[in-house]
């Protein structure tokens, strides 16, 4: 709401509308006599959207989910790195398209990158999130809650070692968790997870770095922290539609946000994604006689 009347100022009256609702409602939207669809969600439900679309040959824009990657590699702010997975895979309890979901990090500081990693996780406050004191609050609803929890303990039985996880105040909490020694095989890499779970996984060169970053169907944001000509040259080879070096993916002010692979599919927001909602046309004009 408080988005909605900031917009709404700039439109005419009734262009912007807010419906509420679940997935009926959602389908009913689609299927209206509307010339472009704009969705953020996630995968499965933006292959429905984009198959009832082309039935009518309607322009479809899709921010769907993601896997995000985070490269540290052995020349990086160690420090530096760590807040920032911390912060990135914590934040709204992971319930974030650009949550860092995976971290590989160079095997020879890897034992001390997850060593302040579980300690940073150890800070976080998690409770009621009308209380100010708070870092993080639940997930969505029990669903989710049982979907991530799935996939730590499956995770586990598959050989990652669970190096920290918060106590559980129960309900739709579920607490910061630093997984190691975890491998592409398990569901927690290979699918989004959109949970306070930090995953993370060594590499010996850079070359096994863009490997296993590139291992996924997802290609919304990755990081890379190092050296700042070394990171570029890593994030040149990265299938993602948005590299942040030494920070987050965040584009710059005026860049659009995009995803590659089955993260996206066309792109939102700046003056490139601003246009995407127009509609080109040319108009001729007889040529003036001498």
């Amino acid at each position: 709401p408080g988005n909605f009347d900031l917009i709404n100022v700039f439109l005419p009256e009734d262009v912007l509308q807010i419906a509420h609702g679940d997935g009926r409602q959602g389908k009913a939207l689609v299927a209206a006599d509307v010339d472009l669809i704009a969705f953020t969600g996630s995968r499965a439900t933006g292959q429905d959207i984009l198959q009832s679309a082309s039935n009518r040959l309607k322009r479809v824009i899709l921010e769907l989910g993601g896997k995000d990657p985070l490269i540290v590699l052995d020349d990086a702010d160690l420090e530096k790195a760590a807040q920032f997975a911390c912060q990135n895979s914590f934040r709204n309890s992971g319930q974030v398209c650009v949550s860092t979901e995976r971290i590989y990090v160079d095997e020879s500081i890897a034992d001390r990158f997850e060593n302040r990693l579980c300690d940073l996780a150890g800070e976080i406050k998690m409770g009621d999130g009308s209380d100010g004191d708070q870092d993080i609050g639940p997930m969505i609803d029990e669903g989710q809650r049982s979907h991530v929890e799935s996939q730590v303990e499956s995770a586990a039985r598959g050989g990652a070692r669970i190096a920290y996880q918060g106590d559980n105040p129960g309900g739709c909490f579920f607490p910061p968790t630093v997984l190691v020694d975890c491998d592409d095989s398990m569901e927690i890499i290979s699918e989004e997870t959109f949970g306070p779970v930090a995953c993370v996984m060594r590499f010996r060169g850079d070359d096994e770095a863009i490997r296993q970053a590139n291992n996924t169907p997802y290609g919304l944001g990755a990081a890379v922290f190092g050296s700042e000509e070394r990171a570029q040259q890593i994030a040149r080879k990265l299938t993602a539609g948005m590299v942040g070096i030494n920070k987050g993916c965040g584009g710059a002010s005026g860049t659009p946000w995009v995803g590659a692979r089955q993260s996206g599919y066309g792109y939102h927001s700046g003056r490139d994604g601003h246009r995407q909602f127009t509609q080109l046309r040319v108009i001729s004009v007889p040529q003036a006689k001498d």
